[in-house]
């Protein structure tokens, strides 16, 4: 092989439209599901304690702030049945 063949540049194709990122409610329940596996397991070094107990207070405040009203949760928007029929 040449040297301008091992130097050439390969070029990346390109996305027509860059896919919006949203989060879910259920995405923040992931993490906090995350955090407590790998905190059980002992995932984390002493020193990380600290930041992971903080990250996981934040998460588990903003999901009792930001959760559905229980009426919405209970009740089935299509057929207007409880869970538990």
């Amino acid at each position: 092989m040449t040297e301008t063949e091992e130097n050439k540049e390969i070029p990346m194709p390109k996305a027509e439209e860059e896919e919006a990122v949203t989060l879910s409610i259920q995405d923040i329940v992931n993490c906090k599901t995350i955090i407590e596996i790998g905190s059980a397991k002992g995932a984390f070094e002493a020193k990380e304690l600290e930041i992971v107990g903080s990250t996981y207070n934040r998460i588990t405040k903003w999901l009792l702030a930001n959760q559905p009203p229980k009426d919405a949760e209970e009740t089935s928007t299509a057929e207007g049945e409880t869970k538990d029929d």
